[in-house]
């Protein structure tokens, strides 16, 4: 499966794209395989493409899909420890 992230430049990051040669634009996409383990990660339209969106940051300069997959899987182990966590907290105290 391919997959489309989307992700913003900071200004620095849209003038270094364009100083190489790139657009320069503020939304950016790129485009990668996912593995089957990755789903989760991602959201599927109706119209069977597969997205997601990087709002979390601007980032400097411009990024590889690997790159981002990467960053998503890490946030999604921290949210599950943290919800782990909390599910654990919330047992603990109904015992």
């Amino acid at each position: 499966m391919i997959a489309t992230i989307t992700y913003c430049l900071s200004e620095t990051g849209r003038e270094r794209s364009v100083k190489a040669g790139g657009s320069g634009v503020y939304h950016r996409n790129v485009s990668g395989p996912v593995a089957p383990v990755d789903d989760r990660l991602f959201q599927v339209t109706p119209g069977g493409d597969i997205s997601a969106v990087f709002n979390v940051i601007e980032f400097d300069e411009p990024q590889s899909f690997e790159g981002l997959l990467m960053q998503f899987r890490a946030r999604h182990h921290r949210l599950s420890a943290i919800r782990l966590a909390l599910e654990a907290g919330t047992t603990a105290r109904n015992n």
